[in-house]
């Protein structure tokens, strides 16, 4: 519940909860275990859009899964999915997954050193540890919008609303960021 209650606290007071965290001892174990979160919920964000796509028409997709099947060898215990949908919600969860859990925690950790050598620049003097948690921490922070960003890409599809939610999502992830780099580079811990 105290997660909770501190993912609501940094909508309002995003600087003081941060510093909280740091305060209680916040160290790269629990930077982990925020970044994996943010994946994880972030990818079932995905899962709606994904459903979605695998039930619209896509003649490359479906040709490219029609030759991949003509080209399969059966393996024991492994079933090629026989429905086209099936086919192409298999396809497309692979893709997700991979991006969620091993292409994007690499670039976060990039984005989070970038983060950091930015606030040097500026006079800041974060470790790097504060650093990727001030990163990690508003992914988390910015989960609600993301899941909200799924649902509208799964119900309504693309189109100005799915543009909205999203450009409400990056902006909180980027004021977030912001202010808990502020608090890791400059503001005094306790």
């Amino acid at each position: 519940m105290a997660l909770v209650n501190d993912i609501t606290g940094s909508y309002r007071r995003p600087r003081s909860v941060f510093a909280g965290l740091l305060a209680r001892g916040a160290d790269d174990k629990t930077g982990l275990v925020f970044l994996l979160l943010a994946m994880a919920l972030g990818f079932v964000s995905e899962l709606p859009g994904v459903s979605r796509d695998a039930n619209l028409p896509n003649p490359e997709l479906e040709a490219a899964i029609a030759a991949e099947r003509d080209d399969v060898r059966p393996i024991e215990g492994v079933e090629v999915p026989e429905a086209m949908v099936d086919a192409k919600f298999s396809a497309l969860l692979s893709a997700e997954i991979m991006v969620w859990f091993l292409i994007l925690p690499l670039v976060f950790y990039g984005v989070a050193m970038v983060g950091h050598l930015v606030a040097k620049l500026f006079g800041g003097k974060p470790d790097t540890t504060a650093s990727r948690l001030a990163l990690f921490w508003a992914l988390v922070v910015a989960v609600p919008l993301k899941l909200f960003h799924g649902l509208v890409g799964g119900m309504i599809g693309p189109g100005p609303a799915l543009t909205a939610v999203g450009f409400l999502w990056f902006a909180l992830l980027m004021w977030n960021w912001s202010m808990n780099l502020r608090v890791a580079g400059w503001e005094a811990r306790a």
